[in-house]
């Protein structure tokens, strides 16, 4: 049986389209820092890819600085807090945040936002709970239940109180309009691979007057904030991948919404009480996590071994425990049963009926067994 890969949110496959712009830099020298013909060409396209970026997020080319992914970015953005800024965050952010955040404690004095059960934040409540404080981490989409956040409002709310507003924009590019002058965001950061580019490359937008301060030295590439030759040819099919997001994000968008109604509609038709994770109008149709309450997540996807789905956010796939972020909006027993189904660019119809089918069947075993245990 072909595998069928349902777990975008993880990552994407690289669009053909995107491997065709890469393939000549990867066979020609093209440091973009050298000042010869060869890299006076690489560093063209590299700019070109920055307006790229930039053009899908509504910033300046200026603005974009290359880094080796989201991650690497969210640090550099918030290890360049001034010691001592008060800084409010989300209770579901992304790991590459939270870790960070707790690894600042001794600098940082940070407190969390509160969350309704849907998963979304309210910039009315923030707005109040951010007074007096320097700045405020709120990621635009949530990586494991798809929730969108009102991050226009946020924003409005980061301005009033005169606080900088930090946001994961990484599954939200291509996927939403984003748009970072109209949010006011300071700063931003997303990974090529959320959208059909290569992996190994990211990027961090930095709207503030500051200065961002490295987290590694040895060179002045991308102005001394990420040190480091960068890859031209993982530039060009990033920054090719966010010109085919932007071009395609409706017709993206509407596939990925026809797949998800037409996959819980089979779902609900033999699982009639399963539970959708997060806000039922506020999501990106790219995401379903949903619980079978009773059906262990970990069994039932170790059952499933031709369809690639996951229990949460791939980047926390070894940690111990149930996920932090479905802890925040609900009942430990629904967590622990969840899963999460993420519909793409190349998925089909027949993976999602065929994936349908292949959990109702799973789920239908796991539950019987759960109670027959209990009779």
């Amino acid at each position: 049986m072909t595998a069928i890969y349902l777990d975008h949110q993880a990552t994407t496959p690289t669009d053909s389209r995107v491997l065709e712009a890469m393939l000549p830099w990867m066979s020609r020298p093209a440091n973009p820092h050298a000042i010869h013909s060869f890299g006076q060409d690489a560093a063209e396209a590299v700019e070109t890819a920055r307006q790229q970026i930039a053009g899908l997020v509504g910033a300046d080319a200026r603005q974009v600085f290359f880094t080796g992914g989201a991650t690497e970015a969210a640090n550099i953005a918030i290890r360049s807090l001034p010691a001592g800024s008060r800084v409010l965050a989300s209770p579901i952010e992304h790991a590459c945040v939270t870790e960070t955040l707790a690894s600042m404690g001794n600098s940082l004095d940070i407190a969390y936002a509160e969350i309704d059960g849907e998963g979304l934040l309210d910039a009315d409540a923030i707005a109040d709970q951010a007074v007096g404080f320097d700045a405020v981490v709120a990621m635009a989409v949530n990586n494991e239940i798809g929730t969108v956040q009102p991050m226009p409002e946020i924003g409005s709310a980061c301005r009033l109180v005169g606080a900088a507003l930090l946001t994961d924009i990484t599954q939200a590019a291509g996927r939403i309009p984003v748009d970072l002058r109209a949010w006011d965001a300071q700063a931003a950061w997303l990974s090529s691979h959320k959208i059909y580019g290569p992996q190994g490359i990211g990027a961090l937008v930095w709207r503030d007057t500051r200065p961002p301060q490295p987290l590694s030295t040895g060179g002045g590439q991308e102005h001394g904030v990420r040190p480091g030759t960068v890859a031209t040819a993982l530039a060009v099919g990033f920054g090719k991948a966010c010109e085919l997001a932007a071009a395609e994000m409706e017709r993206d968008s509407r596939h990925a919404a026809a797949l998800a109604e037409r996959f819980l509609d089979a779902i609900r038709r033999e699982h009639p009480d399963v539970v959708v994770n997060g806000s039922a109008e506020r999501r990106i149709p790219h995401n379903l996590n949903l619980a079978f309450e009773g059906a262990d997540a970990d069994h039932l996807m170790a059952l499933l071994p031709g369809l690639a789905i996951s229990t949460g956010s791939a980047c926390s796939a070894g940690a111990i425990g149930t996920s932090r972020v479905l802890m925040a909006i609900t009942s430990e027993a629904i967590a622990a049963s969840s899963i999460r189904v993420g519909f793409g660019r190349s998925s089909t119809i027949q993976e999602v009926d065929q994936a349908a089918e292949m959990i109702s069947e799973v789920v239908r075993g796991l539950t019987a067994g759960a109670l027959k245990k209990v009779g």
